[in-house]
This record gives C-alpha cells, sequence and structure tokens, in this order.
C-alpha cells in the first residue's frame, strides 16, 4: 500500500488514514446503522444523541480547523454552502463542544457501553415502549 505508511516515533511503520478513507468506512457503518434499525427498531432511541454528537463534533472540528488557519472561514463556508457568519457561530459552539470532550477525556472512556444500554432502557420506559428486540443486557435493564 504506497503511501498508506509512515515511521512512528520508534521508526515502526504507521497506517495514514487519509480522510477519504475515514469517509468511506462512517457511511458503511451509517448503512450498517440502517440494517441495525431493520433488525432493532428500539435503537431508533440513540438516533437524537447520534444526530447531535456528529453536529457537535463537526462544529468542535470547525472551531479547530479555524485554530489552525489552513482555510478560512470563507473557505470553509463555501464548503458547506454557508455563510461566514454561520461559521462564525459554528466556531463558537465548537469551542464548547472542544471544552466538553477535554473534560470527559479526562474521566476515561468517552463512551461507556453501560450508559448506552441505561440510556436506551430509560428512553424506551420515558416512550413506554417495551424492548422487544433488544439483546438479554438490553432487555433485563428494563426490569430493574
Amino acid at each position: 500500500m504506497t503511501g498508506k505508511h509512515r515511521a512512528d516515533g520508534n521508526g515502526r511503520p504507521r497506517r495514514v488514514t487519509e480522510t477519504s478513507d475515514y469517509v468511506a468506512f462512517l457511511t458503511r457503518s451509517l448503512i450498517a446503522w440502517g440494517d441495525r434499525i431493520a433488525a432493532d427498531p428500539a435503537a431508533l432511541v440513540h438516533l437524537r444523541e447520534l444526530g447531535e454528537t456528529l453536529t457537535q463534533q463537526t462544529n468542535r472540528g470547525i472551531w479547530e480547523a479555524n485554530q489552525r488557519g489552513q482555510y478560512s472561514q470563507n473557505h470553509m463556508a463555501s464548503i458547506l454552502g454557508v455563510t461566514r457568519q454561520a461559521i462564525q457561530k459554528r466556531i463558537g459552539l465548537g469551542q464548547l463542544a472542544a471544552a466538553a470532550v477535554n473534560q470527559a477525556r479526562g474521566g476515561g472512556a468517552l463512551v461507556r457501553l453501560g450508559e448506552v444500554r441505561a440510556r436506551r432502557a430509560r428512553l424506551l420506559a420515558a416512550a413506554d415502549v417495551p424492548d422487544l428486540t433488544g439483546s438479554e443486557r438490553e432487555r433485563q435493564l428494563r426490569a430493574v
């Protein structure tokens, strides 16, 4: 794989993941998300949080990119087809998201599976919908 590896600090090759590779992975993951919903419709309880995470982390990336100065706010606005003012707003929101991520990183894991399962149970209970399709662990949480 020409161009995909470079040495890390210890002289060992380290795989370089290009943005296009990552976008392809994420697209495959989103297609798999659709398959997941088909098999487990109760998983829809996670959609709002996933959407919020995507938006917050995009804003964080815009804030960090603005700090690096490789692309101007006008460039980023053109890429998204929005105004520079919209990018400025996202930069402000991104700074808040960055602070939240840094705080979460200080506490260990950014995502804890047990918390995701508990949130699923809590949101299904709030919607008064039984968990008919989750894993055994997920269905047991409803009874607790």
